[in-house]
């Protein structure tokens, strides 16, 4: 019997995922009762990646037939599954709790498994829950923002070999350096915006930080902070019922008057005026 095989989208129906961008990334989170998104079953073979991170309890999987036996995992575990790969997943239990990411690129030729020390679990769940924030909302450039969380991943999970090793992290090439500065942005933007914040975290200048981000993408620090703001500001408007006071202060406006000028300034009109049109 020749096996299914399953794209993105045919996937995502089949189990059900609500989180899903075209036939390019998904996110889905899973207990015990359905864990069995994560793999699949075993007759199903699929054309993307996937990656999983055990954040409560323990599972036991089978990679690829593996004659001596299954592995466990436990919370801090993180897998990664080729599309060549052929996984399935034995026991759980009762207090499992995981979350996996779906995408259409390449991650590695064959499955990969580690126990993540706490910063990298922080940093690759935290990547996760910016994919999928980024998957539920509109956004204008939302496959270049989904792209570049998936360049930071990447980058996380070509260290993981050398946790245990003194390694030098090498930010020399220009192109890394922007993309590790969109992963800080996009997880302090809302409470912080000054050059100076993301050049301390990169370790580099304020003045060689402008002038890279501008030459990458045509745009300064300040337009890629204040978009992002504008847009999480039409989210909350549309998709909240949070007052304009609790806002401007979820992202750090000096009280609502200056939230009221700044969304003015780019939209036209006033956030209630947005939020009732």
């Amino acid at each position: 019997m020749n096996p299914k095989i399953y794209n993105l989208e045919e996937f995502a129906a089949r189990y059900h995922l609500c989180d899903i961008f075209g036939a390019y990334a998904a996110h889905c989170s899973a207990t015990a009762d359905d864990s069995r998104i994560f793999m699949g079953a075993t007759e199903e073979r699929t054309l993307f990646a996937r990656l999983f991170l055990v954040k409560q309890g323990c599972c036991d999987i089978l990679l690829d037939g593996n004659a001596d036996g299954s592995l466990e995992l436990k919370e801090g575990g993180f897998v990664i599954l080729s599309m060549n790969d052929v996984a399935e997943l034995r026991s759980v239990s009762a207090d499992f709790e995981a979350e996996c990411v779906l995408v259409d690129e390449h991650f590695a030729d064959h499955a990969s498994v580690y126990l993540l020390s706490d910063e990298k679990y922080k940093s690759i769940l935290d990547i996760f829950h910016f994919v999928r924030d980024i998957v539920r909302h509109q956004h204008i450039n939302k496959i270049e923002m989904i792209r570049s969380m998936f360049n930071v991943l990447k980058l996380i999970i070509e260290e993981l070999p050398y946790e245990q090793c003194s390694v030098s992290h090498d930010l020399c090439h220009k192109k890394e350096v922007y993309e590790v500065f969109l992963y800080h942005l996009y997880r302090n933007f809302r409470k912080e915006r000054q050059i100076r914040f993301y050049a301390d975290k990169l370790n580099v200048s304020t003045a060689y930080l402008s002038r890279l981000v501008r030459e990458i993408s045509g745009s300064t620090i300040n337009e890629h902070a204040t978009s992002l703001v504008y847009k999480e500001i039409c989210n909350l408007l549309t998709q909240s019922d949070l007052t304009m006071g609790e806002i401007a202060d979820r992202l750090n406006f000096s009280d609502q008057s200056a939230l009221t000028n700044f969304f003015k300034q780019r939209s036209g009109m006033t956030p209630l005026a947005y939020r009732n049109k």
